[in-house]
């Protein structure tokens, strides 16, 4: 027996409101709610819906809930599990394979991103959003928290539910914006095979995905599933196929197309104030220089850097690359798969005992951005007189006008080290999990159920990555004439062996740097033995470990998660109340999770990078004994910790454990009270311990009536808790980094200091007041029709951030506040040496707004196909407000930021109105789905002018396309064919303008939020045996 049934009025989708608008669609065919008899109702079977841990009909839940199933998922986004959940308005720029930036993050962010499937509930981030597999936590993708749920055997997913409002008390800590729970389909039984195949209208981005699922009874009490799946995208490395392209940028508060540097280029450039070489570019060919010329519309300095860094629209007239256009990845060339196996026997009446395996796995590679600099980002290159590979026509003005070196600008391009800038990286997932499952029958707890559960999760994680060597370049690039050979040969290498095997390189022009050269400044040489003590970022030697290893051409960065997870509850009927059945739920649950980063780079072995410098620097003011020979090195590149540019990554080892008991209860409060039909109390509280942080409540009271069989008002209050995840608590970097000084106001200095960032292990938890109010009404006079709206309130306090090494300066030079002055260290004479800026409970957040949803379901007889219907869904969101209050009081609202924004280049993805609505028609076997995705206009930065041209960010609206025919053979077996068109229209996304001096390019798009592909075709089948 492996479900108990209750009785009730009506069926569990027409009563779940919401859910029950998205039930009514995706859990009941059309068929059954044609032929259900109009005189009887049917029976009500009682499960435990997300948002509860009470076994109910779902009719009694006063939280909102969105129910899809998995063809509406395949519909909505054919692509995969993410793309399909993220279409819902609820979800604010997830992080996924298309959005290859990260919000609220700088560049690509793939150093900070939990994944490339990781949901963001209401545009709280990834590490507020609950992610749940059949109601169970699945193991984090990353030490950022958050779940990739490319991981999910998307072959067997049954539907999807999301709670849209807190559920810490219900689930625990990361639940503060709500949970998503893939229920997957453990009663399937049969054969089943699908492929698919996919391409953009511009040839490109090439797609296969296909999955084979079986699933077959033991004896007539057990049953076994098996399921194994690929998925296959092709890399897209260019936006000049696509239309609507014009790299365009914002100079001088104006929006302009055609913006470049004037700072760096591919052939090179040369900054030499005051001498007759200054603003001039090397040929691409390497013979020559010629003037580099400024346009009308520019900003900064030619070859500036720093503050004088600018940019420039070469629309009219100028020089400049579009550095970035074709060599800028847009879409990662990505592959996972996963294998998922399941196993269940009743060994006794009402017992049952399940075992499952997951196994998952995702590859992606892309280039780096920048794609290796010698911009002044921070790396600064000099070319001195004498050098082996200058032009003649150059050394002839350096000897005739006594110039003895001028600095010299360069970005790698795709002919040289540009193309070796690179990072990929291989993630695996697996997941062992078992229970036991008990339906009481008889004696006092007859009708309770008790289960057991336990997981055992590991996610690791390798991180390659390859560019320029910063401990080399520099050696390379300083090529003088070798007196006794009269070849070209690296200056250090007629001075001793400090650098062994130096090979000089030629930059100047394109194509000209031979492969031997570029190999010695890109990457490390495969083979070494490297045996090293680890430093660790927290304790550095003190645990006295060591890693061997041998390496290979790249960096690698290897994060291994593990997660042990032991949970029993029950739950069942207390007491007959007075309007029904009083039921409760309870149980309690301990969960340790531990992270361990090492870090394979043969430039810094033991990843010490708070005193160890691998890149020599040549000033004996900076070092006692400098390397004989060297003389190019910049006091920033030699203070740098890593000899791979922008590579940064530390070594972490640490713990969480975390102990939790919970109960729930559900009081029935009326029961045919003259209109109103019922009313129910939900009642929940969480006890929980943490690691580091101690003990923490999390409670929610909840309240629902059903009144004249057409309406349900509902609404909840909860206190939800997030914890700080394991970066937060034991992640640290340090560096150098440069501040202002508030104390002497008109005086703006580049203070530089030493800083470190990253974990707190002492960081409290967060806490959350989240209301929700909403109704659901069913208007009898159309039969089929669910509309229901809800408000929503959530209020973060002490919410986990950092302030930035300049706020942490500001708020204890500023405001005297005491925590933050512990993070800064003053040299006697009062001026600051060190910065923490680590993860303290410093800002509040707010997110405020409205969810609608509408669904409509009604049977037709147009062609006289059996089951013949349509359904029309939509989904709505309009965001009141998304913003944070530091604890200085200043306070930002980014609800309606759909760019870029310009004071540092973030992209955000918080829309404040979203719709999704999709119209479902059905006719024997065949299917005709069209959907349409809008997304309201919006700013770049609130905090600019609202007027202003490159502030308006405009709105998109996306069509999509789905046909299928189901054609049956046999008692049994069907085969479907369909195909689906995603942005029908080829919409180009809206432009959302951005320079940056660090990247020295013009960032046009916003990925987070809107399609850079344009329109898509796929086509596939389903077998079913």
């Amino acid at each position: 027996m492996r479900q108990s049934i209750g009785r009730g009025r009506k069926p569990l989708a027409a009563l779940l409101g919401s859910s029950g608008a998205a039930a009514l669609a995706s859990l009941a065919t059309p068929a059954s709610a044609q032929e259900a008899p109009a005189t009887e109702a049917p029976a009500v079977q009682e499960v435990v819906v997300t948002g509860s841990r009470i076994r109910s009909d779902g009719s009694k839940s006063p939280t909102p809930l969105t129910v899809v199933s998995a063809d509406q998922l395949a519909a909505m986004g054919p692509s995969g599990l993410v793309e399909g959940v993220s279409q819902l308005p609820q979800f604010f720029a997830s992080q996924s394979v298309a959005a290859v930036q990260t919000a609220g993050v700088g560049g690509n962010g793939w150093f900070l991103r939990g994944g490339y499937g990781n949901l963001d509930l209401r545009g709280l981030g990834i590490n507020r959003t609950l992610t749940l597999l059949n109601g169970h936590r699945v193991i984090s993708s990353s030490a950022f928290g958050g779940v990739d749920v490319n991981v999910i055997p998307k072959a067997m997913v049954n539907n999807v539910e999301t709670v849209t409002g807190g559920a810490s008390a219900a689930y625990g800590t990361d639940a503060v914006a709500g949970v998503v729970n893939f229920k997957l389909n453990r009663n399937f039984t049969g054969l089943r095979a699908d492929v698919q195949q996919s391409i953009t209208s511009r040839g490109d981005n090439r797609g296969l995905q296909a999955s084979v699922s079986y699933g077959t009874k033991l004896g007539d009490r057990g049953h076994i599933l098996l399921s194994g799946e690929f998925s296959t995208q092709d890399v897209v490395h260019t936006m000049s196929r696509r239309a609507g392209h014009k790299v365009y940028g914002v100079i001088n508060g104006h929006l302009h197309p055609d913006v470049v540097s004037p700072s760096t280029s591919f052939n090179g450039l040369i900054y030499a104030p005051g001498t007759r070489l200054n603003a001039m570019q090397f040929l691409r060919d390497g013979s020559g220089i010629t003037p580099f010329v400024a346009s009308s519309v520019s900003a900064g300095t030619i070859g500036g850097r720093g503050p004088l860094a600018g940019s420039q629209s070469i629309t009219n007239g100028g020089s400049g690359d579009y550095i970035g256009r074709d060599q800028l990845t847009i879409f990662p060339d990505a592959d996972r798969s996963s294998i998922y196996a399941y196993a269940d026997y009743e060994i006794a009446d009402h017992v049952t005992v399940y075992a499952q395996y997951i196994r998952g796995q995702n590859k992606t590679f892309r280039y780096n951005e920048p794609t290796g600099s010698l911009s002044g980002t921070p790396s600064v290159a000099r070319i001195y007189s004498g050098n082996a590979f200058l032009p003649a026509s150059v050394q002839q003005i350096m000897t005739a006008d006594g110039i003895e070196s001028f600095e010299f600008r360069r970005i790698g391009g795709d002919s040289d080290f540009g193309r070796l800038s690179t990072q990929r990286d291989n993630s695996v997932m697996n997941s062992f999990a078992g229970g036991l499952t008990w339906d009481i029958s008889g004696g006092a707890l007859d009708g309770w159920q008790a289960d057991l559960y336990y997981q055992y999760g590991t996610n690791k994680r390798k991180a390659y990555q390859n560019g320029l060597r910063l401990d080399r370049i520099f050696a390379a690039l300083d090529a003088v004439t070798d007196p006794a050979t009269g070849q070209p040969v690296c200056r250090v290498s007629l001075y001793g062996n400090s650098f062994p095997g130096c090979v000089p390189i030629n930059l100047f022009g394109q194509g000209n740097a031979s492969a031997a050269a570029i190999d010695y400044v890109t990457g490390y040489e495969p083979g070494q033995q490297i045996t090293t003590p680890i430093y660790y970022a927290d304790t550095g030697f003190a645990r006295g470990e060591t890693l061997s290893y041998v390496s290979g051409t790249e960096k690698v960065g290897i994060t291994d998660l593990r997660q042990h997870q032991f949970e029993f509850s029950m739950n069942g009927t207390l007491v007959e109340g007075w309007a029904g059945p009083i039921k409760a739920a309870f149980g309690g649950s301990w969960r340790r999770e531990a992270i361990r980063q090492v870090v394979q780079d043969p430039g810094n072995p033991a990843a010490n990078h708070d005193t160890f410098r691998p890149v020599q620097c040549s000033d004996p003011k900076v070092t006692a004994n400098p390397p004989p020979g060297l003389r190019n090195v910049s006091n920033a590149d030699c203070g740098n910790s890593v000899a791979l540019q922008y590579s940064k990554v530390s070594n972490i080892r640490g713990a969480i454990n975390v102990t939790e008991l919970f109960g729930e209860t559900q009081v029935p409060l009326l029961s045919e009270a003259g209109p109103i039909r019922s009313a129910n109390l939900h009642l929940a509280g969480r006890w929980a311990n943490y690691t580091g942080s101690g003990g923490i409540w999390a409670y929610k009271a909840g309240l629902e009536a059903d009144i004249a069989d057409f309406l349900r008002l509902r609404g909840t209050w909860s206190r939800d808790v997030r914890a700080a995840n394991l970066s937060e608590r034991f992640d640290k970097t340090g560096g150098i980094t440069s501040i202002d000084d508030p104390r002497t106001p008109g005086v703006i200095e580049s203070i530089s200091v030493t800083n470190y960032s990253g974990g707190n292990p002492r960081v409290n938890p967060e806490k959350a007041d989240t209301w929700t109010a909403g109704a659901v009404i069913r208007p009898g006079f159309v039969p089929g029709l669910s509309l229901s709206a809800d408000y929503y309130d959530i209020r973060v306090k002490g919410a986990i951030a950092r302030l930035g090494s300049q706020g942490v300066f500001n708020g204890c030079v500023i405001d005297a506040a005491p925590e933050l002055c512990a993070l800064v260290s003053f040299d006697t004479a009062g001026q600051p040496t060190l910065i923490g800026d680590i993860f303290i409970n410093v800002n509040q957040n707010r997110v405020r707004g409205l969810d609608v949803e509408a669904n409509y379901t009604r049977p037709m007889n147009l062609t006289g196909g059996e089951g013949e219907a349509i359904n029309l869904r939509l989904f709505a969101n309009w965001l009141f407000e998304n913003s944070q209050t530091l604890s200085n009081g200043t306070y930002i609202d980014r609800a309606g930021q759909t760019g870029i924004q310009q004071s540092d280049g973030f992209p955000y993805g918080l829309p404040k109105f979203k719709l999704t609505g999709n119209v479902t028609y059905t006719s024997g076997g065949f299917s005709f789905f069209t959907q349409a995705r809008y997304i309201g206009s919006g700013t770049q930065e609130n905090a600019r002018p609202r007027d202003a041209a490159y502030n308006k960010v405009d709105s998109a609206f996306y069509l999509d396309l789905r046909l299928a025919q189901k054609v049956k053979f046999g008692t049994d077996s069907e085969v479907e064919i369909f195909g689906s068109v995603t942005n029908l229209t080829d919409r180009s996304p809206p432009v959302t303008p951005y320079y940056s001096n660090f990247y020295t390019r013009a960032i046009q798009f916003n990925s987070v939020l809107f399609d850079l592909l344009g329109r898509r075709f796929t086509v596939g089948m389903k077998f079913a045996l």
